[in-house]
């Protein structure tokens, strides 16, 4: 008797909704701001209810890039974060594509829109890049998170470790160049849940600038972790949290945690 074949795995059905996928992108936003870690000098929102203008969107460099008008009104619709180097999740960074911030034009030559997105920063792998996707992220070390949107099937692609499908990818990785497609693709709604409830149920932290450090969002294994892991529970989150009495006192203590151990490593060094 011959054996059974393996039936294919039924692809998940998604549907592309504009403004659940900006509802969702908002939200997160507003919860870093909520925690004290984003303030409004921190992000910019864009204009209501027409979104950030030709003058303030790169919609010329994008247009060069071949994004669909589909892709380009979600660009038009979503906060930005003003510093490149803000996390708003662990080890990854948000992607501006505000003139302010991105100006291939001016920085990468005349042909820079013809080398792959991988080099332009706006993917994680070489390859074809369809006028449907955008990157809404970058991450840090291999070990953040590239938010992958596809517009056209109504899903995003998390390129992140925790995500990858390494054995079970489909065929069309390696036979089409589809690197989008190494990861389990996930409802907009769902992945937002998650990561909100990461960031929400303290599992991750939000770090606020200190010292020398920038914006960081960490987890268990970081220094500064458990003393403002700590602090926003004395200072009452999620429920009722006194936001200006946490900031100033988390910011002193991580402070005191990275003086500490800058301290500890010039002692070391002197041994």
């Amino acid at each position: 008797m011959p054996p059974r074949r393996k039936k294919a795995k039924k692809e998940p059905e998604f549907i592309y909704d504009h403004d659940t996928l900006v509802s969702c992108i908002q939200k997160h936003y507003q919860l870093l701001i909520d925690m004290a870690y984003l303030d409004a000098q921190s992000v910019r929102w864009p204009p209501a209810p027409t979104g950030w203008s030709d003058l303030e969107l790169n919609v010329e460099a994008l247009r060069k890039l071949n994004r669909s008008d589909t892709v380009i009104k979600l660009l038009r619709h979503i906060p930005y974060t003003c510093d490149r180097n803000t996390e708003v999740y662990y080890a990854t960074m948000a992607t501006s594509y505000l003139r302010e911030r991105w100006d291939p034009e001016k920085t990468s030559g005349s042909d820079w829109y013809t080398k792959e997105f991988c080099a332009l920063g706006l993917a994680p792998f070489d390859g074809p890049m369809p006028p449907h996707l955008i990157t809404l992220t970058n991450e840090e070390s291999e070990i953040g998170i590239t938010w992958v949107i596809d517009t056209e099937r109504g899903c995003i692609y998390p390129h992140g470790e925790d995500y990858y499908l390494y054995d079970d990818e489909p065929p069309e990785v390696e036979d089409e160049g589809k690197w989008w497609l190494k990861v389990k693709p996930m409802e907009f709604e769902k992945f937002f849940h998650k990561i909100h409830r990461d960031i929400s149920s303290l599992l991750l932290v939000p770090l606020p600038p200190a010292d020398d450090q920038g914006f960081k969002i960490q987890g268990s294994g970081a220094r500064e972790y458990k003393v403002v892991k700590d602090l926003y529970r004395k200072y009452g989150w999620s429920s009722t949290f006194r936001k200006d009495e946490f900031l100033p006192a988390a910011v002193a203590a991580r402070e005191t945690v990275i003086r500490t151990a800058r301290a500890q490593l010039e002692a070391e060094d002197e041994d």
